[in-house]
């Protein structure tokens, strides 16, 4: 009784620390003399500091951005879905007044051209104006410079794409993704892990050649060292030497591990609708003894990477929607549980996931 009681004690304590205040800010330092601010930086009058915080907050909750708060440091370390990296810091304008407050945003890794749309959303939601939730991930949205009309179907163009053989072009792609994965050097792997991510989405490539390349992930004929080179990039710092501590590194491994993960939702996502998944989910153990307990540890790590618990989760709505054997070995793996724990999580810090784990649950048949 003793152990189940500290047990609820001790859930009932993190669920009281998720509804407080994500970021608790102190005393605001003045801007130092010696510091050029960024260009992304924006002065926010008429606002504590306090309200300046909860508002950029709940403005990183709707754009799904995971963080990671310093209120001693008046600090946010964030990281977008498409792996952008960035630094929230607030200054004060006056000491003593402590206004207006400064917001200033850092670019630390990533495409500049995603770090500028999530930031001028993040200083407009700062200075108090209404932010629209995300509906869907950055790399699931066509690019605003592509054309409604698709490419293939230009006149120019039909005669050439006429003459591509999809199955060849699907084999090619994944000859060359596997040369990249056979190298000993990571930034390679990554490569070809994103690669790989492309071939089997269908925004990216043709559809009918992501399909093909879904297929190949699941039964073809390079599925198993596909699969065991996933299952590399999945293991949790097991393959992370000590020497390879450093920040850079760190973060190369930790963008594999993404791409791995956004590799099985693309390939879920599109089997599953194909009909195709079911009947692997049937004849592979595969399946069973790594894939769904893999996804499962993933969801429970909502805390450390919210944007890796939601493509988990992504690819855990696709097989319960399609396979009651796969529905099946989730709950015995205690998936509504960790579901539901994520789930408590993510309504007050990530939009996107809070929302797919509705739909996992529901695939489930258990509403939350």
């Amino acid at each position: 009784t003793s152990k189940s009681g500290a047990k609820s004690r001790s859930v009932s304590a993190v669920r009281r620390e998720w509804n407080e205040a994500n970021w608790k800010v102190s005393t605001l330092d003045p801007v130092p003399l010696d510091f050029p601010l960024e260009r992304t930086h924006r002065e926010i009058h008429h606002a504590s500091a306090t309200t300046v915080a909860d508002r950029i907050s709940k403005t990183l909750r709707l754009l799904s951005v995971e963080a990671e708060y310093d209120g001693q440091g008046n600090k946010a370390k964030c990281k977008t879905s498409d792996m952008v990296s960035f630094r929230i810091r607030l200054f004060a304008g006056d000491e003593n007044l402590q206004q207006p407050v400064v917001v200033e945003i850092q670019r630390r890794s990533g495409p500049p051209s995603c770090f500028m749309r999530v930031c001028r959303k993040i200083l407009d939601g700062a200075e108090g104006a209404e932010i629209v939730a995300e509906d869907v991930p950055a790399r699931k949205k066509m690019p605003p410079w592509v054309k409604k009309t698709p490419v293939s179907g230009l006149k120019c163009i039909q005669e050439a794409a006429a003459k591509r053989e999809p199955e060849a072009e699907a084999n090619s792609g994944i000859y060359k993704s596997l040369d990249l994965l056979r190298s000993k050097d990571k930034d390679v792997n990554m490569l070809g892990l994103e690669n790989l991510c492309l071939l089997t989405d269908p925004l990216k490539t043709r559809p009918d050649i992501a399909l093909i390349c879904c297929k190949a992930v699941i039964y073809g004929e390079n599925s198993v060292e596909i699969r065991e080179e996933i299952g590399v990039m999945l293991q949790k710092d097991a393959f992370l030497p000590e020497e390879f501590g450093a920040d850079a590194m760190k973060e190369l491994f930790e963008k594999c591990r993404h791409l791995a993960l956004v590799l099985l939702s693309n390939v879920l996502e599109l089997t599953s609708k194909d009909g195709c998944l079911a009947e692997s989910v049937k004849s592979e153990k595969w399946f069973a003894e790594f894939l769904i307990p893999s996804l499962l540890d993933e969801v429970k790590s909502f805390e450390s990477s919210s944007n890796n618990a939601y493509e988990a989760a992504c690819g855990l709505t696709c097989l319960a929607a399609c396979s009651d054997i796969a529905r099946r070995l989730m709950e015995e793996n205690s998936a509504v549980e960790d579901l539901m724990s994520a789930y408590s999580f993510a309504v007050r810090n990530h939009e996107l996931l809070a929302n797919e784990l509705e739909r996992s649950l529901k695939a489930l048949r258990r509403c939350v």
